[in-house]
């Protein structure tokens, strides 16, 4: 064994000695102490790390839990912009409060006007031109349990004065739908979010009122279609069958008893017909035969007369009971 060899040899049996060694404490030997102790911090660190990792993670969701609370809370707080309240009528309204009516769908305001915020906003368009818009609200009718939303309205210009004002609907509302004597809340703006969703509901609404118009004026046409085909199948019918109300021509009887009643009395006429003419050709024919019969007796009398050799013969032709033909 070479010398190098020799002394790790040494070294280990040394410190399996000294490991061995009876010093005081839990673990027996100070070095299997010192790896216990490497061990507990060692899965100490790895929970601090882990325990570093979850502390990340939460602190990114609280980020964005707390983010998105701070949106909600702006959207209640500023997204609803400042709002006016129209109690319903009653004994216990303070004199000077707003009031509300309802006309053709629109708001006429009293005891509210420019002097409590409704008033026109100014601003400069792109050629640096002032301009004013109208004051746009949103309303909603209800009461202690809750509001429904009415629609959008803006304030006629013409009539908007320190304590009153008018207020007409944007998209076309249903006035038959609000209660006669409610709570009102005006809002100067709704949530972004609410917004879209109202404007897409009212193109909705247009787009199934378009499709309903175009349907109803589809029916209407197809209704007048029918009507006609109606009446003109009522024209056929009393061609055919007759008609009462009809030109009263004694040359054209169909127009009063109808196509087929003429074909089949003018049939029944020429069965008559054919049945006299049938009638009085058996009638000529037995005229005829009788007359030859009669005739024929008068020349077998005269042929027995004395002088009937020499007399010339007068016989006549025998008649037959056929028709001459047509020239």
């Amino acid at each position: 064994m070479s010398t190098l060899g020799k002394i790790c040899l040494s070294l280990t049996i040394l410190l399996l000695l000294l490991a061995m060694a009876p010093i005081p404490g839990k673990y027996g030997g100070w070095i299997p102490r010192l790896l216990v102790f490497h061990n507990q911090w060692s899965e100490k660190l790895r929970d601090a790390k882990a325990g570093a990792g979850a502390a990340i993670e939460a602190q990114a969701t609280a980020r964005q839990e707390l983010s998105k609370a701070s949106t909600d809370i702006e959207n209640q707080v500023t997204g609803w912009d400042r709002y006016w309240n129209i109690p319903a009528r009653g004994p216990q309204v303070p004199q000077g409060a707003p009031g509300i009516q309802k006309r053709n769908g629109q708001l006429l305001l009293t005891n509210l006007g420019t002097d409590h915020g409704l008033v026109m906003a100014e601003f400069t368009d792109d050629n640096g031109a002032r301009q004013f818009a109208v004051p746009v609200v949103h309303a909603f009718y209800g009461g202690p349990e809750g509001y429904t939303y009415a629609g959008e309205f803006v304030a006629d210009p013409n009539n908007l004065a320190a304590n009153r004002a008018v207020l007409r609907p944007v998209h076309p509302v249903n006035p038959r739908a609000w209660p006669e004597n409610a709570a009102w809340r005006l809002r100067g703006m709704i949530p972004s979010g609410a917004r879209a969703n109202i404007d897409e509901l009212h193109r909705r609404i247009n787009r199934t009122r378009e499709l309903t118009d175009r349907t109803l004026a589809n029916i209407t046409r197809q209704t007048g279609l029918l009507h006609a085909a109606e009446d003109a199948l009522n024209v056929r019918k009393g061609e055919l069958l007759g008609n009462p109300d009809g030109i009263d021509d004694p040359g054209r009887p169909e127009f009063i008893v109808g196509l087929l009643q003429a074909i089949e009395d003018f049939e029944e006429e020429r069965n008559q017909l054919q049945l006299d003419v049938d009638h009085l050709r058996r009638s000529l024919n037995a005229s005829s035969e009788e007359r030859n019969q009669k005739l024929e007796a008068l020349t077998a009398a005269a042929a027995k007369l004395p002088d009937s050799a020499s007399s010339t013969s007068l016989e006549p032709a025998k008649v037959t009971g056929q028709p001459a033909p047509a020239n």
